[in-house]
C-alpha cells in the first residue's frame, strides 16, 4: 500500500510539473477548459444527462434517436447504443474476465474549439476499423475497483471499465472521459475523450 502511494504521489507531481508547462498554462487552467468542453458537449445539439435508474431500464439509441448520458463515477458519462447479450442476472461481466474492445475517440477540447468534428472521420483515431490483428492486443483483465486515485495504475484507465457493471457482451457504448480517467501515460495531457468502444470477451 505504501509503494502505491508514492507512486500515486510521484504521478501527481510530475502531471503537475508537466500541465504548468502546457503553453504556459497552470495545471487549474487546463483543467477548467477540459470541464468546459465536457459541459458544451453534454449540453449542445439535445445533448442531456440523467442519472442511472434505479430499475437500470436503460434508455438505447435502438429505443431513442437521443439517448441520454448516463451519470458513471468520476466524470464519465455514457451514452449505450447498444446493450449486448446479459444474462439472466442483468448483466454479464465479472471480476478477471478479460475483455477486448475496440474504439475510435476524438479529442473534445479539438472539438469545443472547433477544430474537429462529430462527422469527419479524421477527427478520430483508434483501432475500431483495424483488421489487422493488432487490434487484438487492446483488453484489460477488468476490474471492479472505482476512483481516479486508482485510474493511474491501469493502462487504459478505468473509465472505460465502468459501463460493464450494466451492458452486456458486444456492448457498444459511447463515453465522455476526463482525463483522470483515461489511458495512464496521457493523464498529464488534461485532454478529454469521447469515445465509440465495443466489448468482448473474445477477439473479433
Amino acid at each position: 500500500m505504501k509503494i502505491k502511494f508514492y507512486t500515486f504521489i510521484a504521478t501527481l507531481a510530475s502531471t503537475l510539473l508537466f500541465a504548468a508547462c502546457n503553453d504556459g498554462k497552470t495545471y487549474m487552467e487546463l483543467r477548467e477548459e477540459e470541464d468546459e468542453a465536457i459541459e458544451k458537449f453534454l449540453t449542445t445539439d439535445g445533448r442531456y444527462t440523467a442519472p442511472i435508474p434505479s430499475n437500470l431500464e436503460f434508455i438505447t439509441a435502438q429505443d431513442s434517436e437521443n439517448p441520454p448520458y448516463y451519470i458513471l463515477p468520476d466524470g464519465v458519462y455514457m451514452q449505450i447504443q447498444s446493450m449486448g447479450v446479459r444474462d439472466t442476472t442483468g448483466k454479464f461481466f465479472r471480476a478477471n474476465d478479460k475483455v477486448y474492445f475496440r474504439y475510435n475517440r476524438m479529442n473534445l477540447k479539438y472539438w469545443a474549439d472547433g477544430i474537429s468534428s462529430l462527422t469527419n472521420p479524421d477527427s478520430w483515431a483508434g483501432n475500431w476499423s483495424d483488421a489487422s490483428g493488432t487490434s487484438d492486443s487492446y483488453y484489460f483483465t477488468y476490474t471492479t475497483y472505482e476512483g481516479s486515485n486508482y485510474s493511474s495504475y491501469y493502462e487504459y484507465g478505468l473509465g472505460i471499465e465502468y459501463p460493464l457493471k450494466y451492458v452486456g457482451n458486444g456492448a457498444i457504448v459511447n463515453l465522455v472521459m476526463p482525463s483522470k480517467m483515461g489511458f495512464s501515460n496521457e493523464i498529464s495531457s488534461v485532454i478529454p475523450y469521447l469515445y465509440k468502444i465495443r466489448y468482448a470477451l473474445k477477439e473479433n
